[in-house]
């Protein structure tokens, strides 16, 4: 079973599962079988990385959040509103300076776009 999996049986069965740092803590606790519990622990670390950004995603996802409009086409989603200025050669959304191999965004900023169109998809 692999940590999206993993995810979704916990969905299914009504389970709460967040990470708490290195931690995962999960309600109803009698829900989880022992079976479900040992495949948690093996893929712990897929788990945590699955349930939350790390500090560099989770500022862009919370300034991009209020971009989003309520019904209707989302435009570009910006983690820095004066980065749209910004010289070529850096992040669209935040202003970043690329790395080789990217042309348009920063990694940690297409991530944060994922996390808010993903949610966006589930509201909608």
């Amino acid at each position: 079973m692999s940590a999206p999996d993993i995810l979704a049986e916990l969905h299914r069965r009504g389970i709460e599962l967040t990470a708490e740092g290195d931690r995962l803590r999960f309600r109803p606790q009698v829900a989880v079988t022992p079976e479900l519990r040992a495949a948690m622990v093996e893929h712990k670390a897929d788990l945590i990385r699955l349930l939350g950004p790390d500090d560099e995603v989770a500022w862009r996802i919370a300034a991009m959040r209020p971009q989003v409009p309520p019904t209707g086409a989302i435009l570009v989603l910006l983690a820095r509103p004066e980065a749209k200025y910004a010289p070529e050669g850096t992040c669209v959304s935040c202003g970043d300076p690329l790395v080789i191999g990217r042309r348009i965004r920063c990694a940690p900023c297409v991530t944060a776009v994922e996390w808010v169109l993903n949610d966006v998809r589930e509201r909608r």
